[in-house]
């Protein structure tokens, strides 16, 4: 039975995660992996090419050793299973999975603030800095949206959560509390 592309890249990602914890290798695992995410999500055809039935065997091993060339050791063994078990279809998402593990226990939050104009640096390090704060983070990665139509305030998506301070919003309440 094939496992889903899900459930596979949990399994994986929390077995290549507490390896690298327990050897105290969790940021050089990290930095190669995003390496490699890079290069799989960069070149799409990478992956069909390596799927394809028309490219033999040595050649895909080839591609598949110069991936695995400067590769922390974990990594190599990582890319050279995924390989023989036919997985590098979920290569992208393994990596993903393990990048939220590492976020988790370094307290990372990756938020998206949403505003009607462009923030300063200024302001963007003080919304995150509050973020980090009102979510228990040490840190939170800031992505910025501008929307005009939320007018002003901001609306911010962070760790499943949506915290809306937008005008708009306010204005739309208002408007349903008058109609009642």
């Amino acid at each position: 039975m094939k496992l889903n592309s899900l459930t596979l890249a949990k399994r994986y990602s929390r077995a290549l995660f507490e390896l690298a914890s327990d050897n105290n290798e969790l940021e050089l695992v990290t930095n190669d992996l995003n390496a490699i995410h890079e290069i799989f999500v960069s070149n799409p055809a990478y992956v069909q090419d390596l799927a394809s039935p028309s490219l033999p065997s040595s050649a895909k091993q080839a591609i598949i050793n110069t991936l695995k060339q400067d590769a922390h050791p974990l990594v190599a063994n990582f890319i050279q299973m995924i390989f023989e078990y036919q997985h590098l279809d979920a290569v992208v998402l393994i990596i993903e999975y393990f990048n939220r593990l590492v976020n988790d226990k370094n307290k990372i939050v990756h938020a998206n603030a949403t505003t009607a104009v462009e923030l300063s640096t200024d302001q963007k390090d003080q919304l995150a800095a509050r973020l980090a704060q009102h979510l228990g983070a040490n840190k939170v990665v800031l992505d910025t949206t501008i929307d005009p139509d939320i007018i002003a305030g901001v609306i911010v998506r962070a760790d499943g959560k949506i915290i809306d301070g937008s005008l708009a919003t306010k204005i739309a309440k208002i408007r349903q509390m008058l109609v009642k």
